[in-house]
């Protein structure tokens, strides 16, 4: 496709993403720390839908616009309704320099990059992650369909489609087959969010103030592996350790872990805290013995919470996904990775760690602005300089 001939009149940068900034999860950290940095330097109109809009600490979106459309949720996935909604898509894409889009976004995705091909607006897509929609047969015809409906016309017209790492693009069933369109950009972290301000007091209690602290932080959802964590802390303390579990983060499973615990005969020795802001994490990482983040299947590419772990000083355990395995140390210093589902190795990975000197030295962090001059340089090589 043959983006707008330089020179012509520039327009914003157009990023589209599911859910609002008012909405903290994962998909939507990586867009709005994004944008933010964008906005220092560039005009940007955020697209976005009403869905999970009720939060009270929304990300910051610096000096970007926000356009809110119409949308329901299906699946726990914004599906935009109403011909209004796509008129305001349509225009946003339209008037746009160079258009990024958040995947998954079902059916938007297809449309954004068809508008975009015909407007010679050059599109880059964000591929977080392989969406599922469920293990039963309903689910997986559905998964099947969004990916033939929709995923994959996108990915064909797009101009680029960045991934975290090579390695998730190689094992996904879906990027693997438009390789040469990916660029790997590996995300960043926010160092200023991470700083504990003097005297702050602590936030982890342990029921035994002898007891070795391990933290999960994230989704209280199925991919995130939290059962096998739940397991491999009791299998800890049949054999004598005494570790404590903090599990930072809401969601869907919830309940269900609450009863896991319980049934395991861990009692006191898990804690549940719900959602932590921001402005607590530094306290969070730092206080930690060891930060974990089990995931169990490509729905999760790399957890930005081993990153900013690793950044506190705090030694991590993550599984061996691929884009966990690209950005994350195997040293058994700064962390070890373990595979998938596997709660005995989980256990020894988090005994070896608890047991040895936390690491030394200021490691080597890569932060969003990094990862926003990373974006700005392939949306300039895409889309030319133009003028504002």
């Amino acid at each position: 496709m043959a983006a707008r001939p330089p020179g012509s009149r520039r327009g914003p940068i157009v990023v589209i993403a599911p859910m609002p900034p008012a909405y903290r999860g994962g998909t939507e950290e990586y867009a709005y720390r994004l944008v933010q940095r964008y906005s220092a330097s560039e005009p940007v109109r955020v697209v976005t839908t009403v869905v999970r809009s009720e939060g009270k600490d929304p990300l910051s979106v610096g000096s970007a616009d926000v356009i809110s459309i119409g949308a329901r949720e299906i699946f726990e996935r914004p599906l935009v309704t109403g011909a209004a909604a796509r008129r305001a898509l349509k225009a946003a894409v339209d008037s746009a320099w160079v258009v990024q889009l958040h995947m998954p976004f079902p059916f938007v995705e297809r449309r954004v990059t068809r508008w975009a091909r015909r407007a010679g607006v050059p599109v880059v897509l964000t591929y977080h992650m392989d969406a599922e929609f469920g293990d039963g047969l309903g689910a997986r015809l559905v998964t099947r369909a969004y990916r033939g409906l929709s995923a994959r016309p996108a990915l064909a017209r797009c101009d680029a489609v960045v991934s975290n790492s090579l390695g998730y693009g190689k094992a996904s069933p879906v990027l693997s087959r438009v390789l040469p369109k990916v660029r790997v950009i590996y995300q960043g972290i926010d160092p200023e969010r991470l700083v504990v301000p003097p005297g702050s007091p602590p936030l982890l209690t342990p029921s035994d103030p002898a007891a070795k602290k391990v933290v999960f932080i994230g989704r209280l959802v199925g991919y995130k592996g939290v059962p096998y964590l739940l397991d491999a802390i009791a299998e800890l303390r049949r054999a004598g350790d005494n570790v404590e579990l903090f599990v930072a983060g809401k969601g869907p499973l919830l309940a269900e872990l609450t009863a896991r615990a319980a049934a395991l005969g861990l009692g006191a020795s898990v804690h549940f805290l719900g959602f932590v802001p921001d402005d607590a994490l530094g306290r969070l990482y730092r206080e930690a013995g060891v930060v974990a983040s089990p995931s169990v299947s490509l729905l999760e590419s790399t957890p930005i919470t081993l990153m900013e772990a690793m950044a506190c000083g705090t030694p991590v355990v993550g599984t061996t996904l691929p884009g966990t395995e690209e950005t994350i140390p195997n040293d058994g210093e700064r962390g070890l990775l373990v595979p998938p589902r596997d709660a005995a190795a989980l256990a020894h990975a988090l005994r070896r760690l608890l047991a040895a000197p936390r690491p030394t030295g200021t490691p080597p962090v890569r932060t969003w602005d990094d990862t926003a001059r990373d974006y700005l340089a392939l949306f300039h090589g895409l889309a030319g300089g133009g003028t504002r």
